[in-house]
């Protein structure tokens, strides 16, 4: 079990943030501003990621109407990719009932792209699809991409009530380039049934569905048709090959007997489509509840030991842990719960849902999160990071008055009261700036009139769903 997680006295709410820059490096630095990639339409799913030439990716999918059948990728090679849609190229490739996309950069700056979307109505057995696609040239044309269905699932439903609201974090590139994803399964619609955590690796072709190899990591009792259940699976990889997998389990051992359930930290350090080679342990509690929703992220240091920033829900054992963001490290023997420790980041209680855990080339940690009114904000330590007294900060990055104006929603003649929320922050670092790509949800409360009833109802609708970008200069 986890030595201890030290309540750090950080102070609360927003402070004022200050990253020391590295040294090296020549490129100009941006200011602070934003913008929409898709000002004249609706998107979702935005995610960044800057390679090694400081060149920064996006990706989005559409959303409804006119776009839901399109997926975007977009390029910037310029000092100035936060605060303006002019320096990017931006790719409208035809993907067919998309709904959540994830981007990654091979070493030498081709863009990998895994999409998730709704099952085409002759799978009938299966409710969600995932696709594996590349292009190593010219990417802003649409024709260079190339997309392959990888796998499919079939789980009830109810898996999908927050889908929108939760980041996926599920694909990543190993250092040769090499293509792994992580998705679970409760299928008992086909025969055999395929219940599971399965990790999907591909080595080379791998657009060919052939290629690639499926490792379940879930245990299965099948005399009593018992499984592990695996929910919001995270998987990263280090440089030196070490793979991780971070996910609430409902756990069990070899013989059936229950285990604790929470989250749990699988790694693998060679041979990975090999079950045996997988070690867990249990590093904390997940709390319950959905608005905020428990949230966590998995990154690794240069050398391949992992950290986690896990947002915790309510009703843990330890209240003053409920709604609090953690950062968790282990330096060996990471397979035993004993070997991790952790603290609290402290920018205020129900701050830090769907955290995106970046470390930077000193493997100091960055957190891009949401607040509790829907803003988003970012999370740095420099120093103690990993002792029962770190030195973090936070603030907000962008407050949602600037995209309010820049953007201002048109509203039915009977609806009142917009509330702008951002969702499912995704960070990117260079020397200089933090760029966050984040989801944008209008809703308002709309207003009903029965005429046999004098009192009039409502409801909140939502009017747009977008997509922004914003940077956030180090000063």
């Amino acid at each position: 079990m986890l030595k201890r997680i030290v309540l750090a006295c950080a102070g609360f709410g927003m402070v004022m943030l200050f990253i020391q820059q590295c040294s090296g490096g020549s490129a100009a630095i941006s200011g602070p501003g934003g913008f929409y990639p898709a000002p004249e339409q609706e998107s979702a799913s935005i995610t960044l990621v800057r390679d090694k030439e400081d060149r920064l990716h996006m990706a989005h999918t559409g959303y409804d109407g006119k776009t839901k059948d399109f997926i975007y990728y977009g390029v910037c090679d310029s000092s100035d990719c936060g605060t303006s849609k002019g320096n990017w190229q931006i790719a409208t490739i035809p993907f067919a009932r998309a709904n959540k996309i994830q981007l990654a950069v091979t070493s030498d700056g081709k863009p990998r792209l895994y999409v998730t979307s709704y099952a085409a109505p002759n799978k009938s057995s299966y409710n969600r699809t995932y696709s594996y696609g590349e292009c190593d040239d010219d990417c802003q044309d649409a024709a260079n991409w190339k997309f392959a269905e990888i796998a499919d699932s079939g789980d009830n439903l109810l898996s999908e009530v927050l889908n929108l609201r939760v980041p996926d974090r599920t694909f990543a590139l190993d250092a040769q380039g090499r293509p792994r994803f992580i998705y679970t399964d409760a299928n008992y619609g086909i025969e055999p049934d395929h219940y599971g955590a399965f990790v999907m690796s591909c080595d080379a072709d791998c657009l060919e569905r052939a290629n690639w190899k499926e490792t379940d990591l879930a245990l299965h009792i099948t005399e009593s048709y018992r499984h592990e259940q695996f929910t919001k699976p995270v998987l990263s990889i280090a440089e030196n090959g070490t793979m991780g997998v971070l996910a609430n389990v409902y756990a069990f051992d070899d013989s059936g007997k229950a285990l604790k359930n929470g989250l749990y930290y699988y790694g693998c350090a060679d041979d990975c489509t090999s079950k045996a080679n997988w070690k867990r342990a249990f590093v904390h509690e997940t709390g319950g509840g959905s608005y905020p929703n428990p949230t966590w992220d998995l990154a690794f240091t240069r050398d391949g030991q992992p950290r986690i920033a896990q947002f915790a829900g309510n009703g843990l054992q330890r209240q003053d842990l409920d709604h609090q963001l953690i950062y968790f490290w282990c330096k060996a023997d990471c397979g035993d719960g004993k070997s991790w420790n952790g603290s609290t980041v402290q920018p205020g209680e129900g701050i830090g849902e769907s955290a995106d855990l970046v470390l930077d080339a000193e493997d100091r940690p960055r957190i891009g999160m949401l607040t509790t009114d829907g803003q988003i904000a970012l999370a740095a330590c420099n120093d103690d990071c990993e002792t029962d007294k770190p030195a973090w900060k936070s603030e907000l990055v962008e407050a949602m008055s600037v995209p309010e104006k820049e953007r201002p929603q048109a509203m039915p003649l009977h609806c009142d009261g917009e509330i702008w929320n951002g969702q499912m922050p995704s960070l990117a670092l260079n020397e200089k700036s933090a760029t966050i790509a984040y989801d944008i949800v209008v809703s308002a409360r709309c207003l009903y009139k029965d005429y046999q009833d004098p009192i009039p109802s409502y409801t909140f609708h939502e009017l747009f769903h977008g997509t922004r970008v914003a940077n956030f200069p180090f000063k």
